[in-house]
């Protein structure tokens, strides 16, 4: 009888649940395994798995519809909206910005060999990954044949170039790579096949690819609005969004005017930004100037109680590594991902160091783009307490939707806030690299207004390069590499800007609330402990009672 009791209880336990308890378990194992891009594109980038990979998030998006979401808790249902804006945002650019139809540079994938050749380590040990890579690419590079279908420009222009630059990587590169191998005969066939794949390649976007309709990189007004308010859940349409870029943009520029009155009322804004960008450290002390500010940035943090950092970790600025330093002309942030051998959560920010084989131009350019203003306004942007440190919390955070998803809204917002919150707490140290301060967020008003306007038709391609050129400062080669990188990625790029502006938001609404009681540091502490999602969600759960 007992046994017969028992077991009726441990039956009664399981089917006798209620059903918002089950609710709540499907829900938290659907999160649990939630990997946006566990469908995506198989690795030979042919049509179909762009189809299945459209398909997939399809079905996932299906499972979160049936989940009820009114039998959920609060931070539940945060989830929910935000899982359902990541798997939206992706169906919306695979199912209307085609990508795989047009720009020819993403079958293309020679970086990752070319990295794995330049890293450090054994070469015999790398020989597995590289024969992996290498025998994917006349795959990749023939599907790209068969499958783009519309002629733009700009990117086949863009895709000549670095299709021409690549024959280098398999007549020079790898060749000299295979003579140092045990095994150097392995991979003969596959840098021939590769080669002649490319060769290929290069013929039909010199000869075949110019007969296709002609097309453009655009979003599209309705599709560029689907991602603003479904993937970023966000109140502006491209009209309003369009308004208020500029509305802001101007309001830089006043500041701008204004403070270099202060400074020297008998030259403009852009003088003084020229003669500011010509201040910069001893070439040879690159990276210890870098490390200077970086440190500085953590004691103002901290010396102000700012935001709080309850671990132990630290950014090391580092020479970048020979083989990354062709891919960006300043450097990367590569962000702490777990405790060194110290028992440390350490960061780093790679920069390319001076170099004496540069001629005179290449070394004056890199020079100006290196100096004092631009160092001391982007410590704070890239470690204290910028991503450095919003990484540290995201890390850490109990949840694993919020761990492993983010978009720039929020991360590059973030980043962006911290440079304005250095200047309104006294970090700059004078007028002049507060005018560099203002000027690189100009640059990030700018983003707003060409990134809107570039896939909305507001803008042509060299609409948005002379807004950069005439308004913002930037040379014809660097504007050209802005609006090449957001013809690619819409949407990212407002991340900057319109972040910082729902973080300022989001400030003044919690001020309101806490009233006396109000901390910057709270605030901080707050915010970052909630996660790396579309800001209405995070001003939901930090303004909930």
């Amino acid at each position: 009888m007992k046994y017969l009791l028992t077991s009726g209880l441990v039956l009664c336990l399981f089917a006798c649940t209620p059903p918002a308890s089950r609710e709540t378990s499907d829900f938290q194992t659907f999160i649990d395994n939630f990997d946006p891009s566990a469908g995506r594109t198989s690795n030979d980038l042919d049509a179909d798995s762009y189809l299945d990979e459209l398909a997939w998030f399809d079905r996932q998006l299906g499972k979160l519809d049936q989940f009820d979401t009114s039998r959920m808790t609060f931070e539940e249902n945060i989830d929910w909206q935000f899982a359902y804006s990541i798997l939206k945002g992706r169906k919306i650019r695979q199912s209307h910005n085609q990508r795989w139809k047009m720009d020819p540079r993403i079958y293309m994938r020679f970086r990752t060999i070319a990295n794995i050749i330049g890293e450090p380590g054994d070469p015999n040990d790398k020989l597995d990954r590289l024969k992996e890579k290498l025998d994917l690419v006349p795959l990749q590079l023939a599907n790209g044949e068969r499958q783009l279908e519309i002629y733009v420009p700009r990117f086949q222009e863009l895709s000549l170039f670095m299709a021409n630059n690549a024959i280098v990587l398999f007549e020079n590169e790898i060749p000299s790579f295979n003579a140092g191998l045990e095994k150097s005969y392995e991979l003969d066939d596959m840098v021939s096949k590769a080669r002649e794949a490319l060769g290929s390649f290069i013929d039909f976007l010199e000869n075949e690819l110019p007969t296709k309709p002609e097309g453009d990189f655009a979003m599209g007004k309705n599709t560029y609005n689907q991602m603003l308010s479904d993937e970023f859940l966000l109140d502006y349409s491209d009209e309003t969004l369009w308004e208020f870029g500029k509305v802001q943009f101007a309001i830089t520029v006043t500041e701008l005017e204004t403070l270099a009155r202060e400074i020297d009322n008998k030259k403009t804004w852009q003088e003084l930004a020229i003669e500011i960008k010509n201040e910069f450290p001893d070439p040879y002390d690159m990276i210890a100037a870098h490390q200077l500010w970086v440190d500085s940035a953590k004691s103002h943090i901290l010396n102000n109680n700012l935001i709080p950092i309850p671990w132990n970790e630290q950014v090391r600025v580092v020479p970048r590594a020979q083989y990354l330093r062709k891919t960006s002309y300043y450097g990367n942030f590569s962000r702490a991902r777990g405790k060194d051998e110290d028992s440390i959560y350490t960061a780093r920010w790679m920069i390319n160091p001076f170099e004496d084989r540069w001629d005179t131009q290449t070394k004056q350019e890199y020079l100006v783009e290196h100096d004092w203003g631009v160092i001391i306004v982007t410590a704070p942007h890239e470690a204290y307490g910028g991503h450095h440190v919003q990484g540290l919390y995201q890390m850490h955070n109990p949840r694993k939707i919020r761990r492993e998803n983010g978009l720039s809204l929020f991360s590059e917002g973030w980043g962006l806030y911290n440079e304005q919150l250095m200047s309104e707490t006294g970090f700059f140290p004078n007028k002049r690299i507060h005018l560099r301060q203002l000027q690189l967020r100009l640059w990030r008003n700018a983003r707003v207004i060409y990134d809107v306007g570039i896939h909305t038709g507001k803008m042509s391609y060299e609409d948005a390069i002379s807004l950069m050129t005439d308004e913002v400062g930037f040379l014809r080669w660097a504007a050209q590499l802005e609006i090449d990188a957001a013809s690619a990625r819409p949407g990212y790029f407002i991340g900057y800007f319109i972040g910082m502006k729902e973080i300022m938001k989001m400030r003044e609404q919690y001020q309101q609330k806490m009233g006396n009681d109000f901390t910057l540091s709270d605030f901080h502490k707050n915010i970052l402990e909630i996660g790396n999602m579309p800001p209405k969600l995070m001003a939901k759960v930090l303004l909930s009672d």
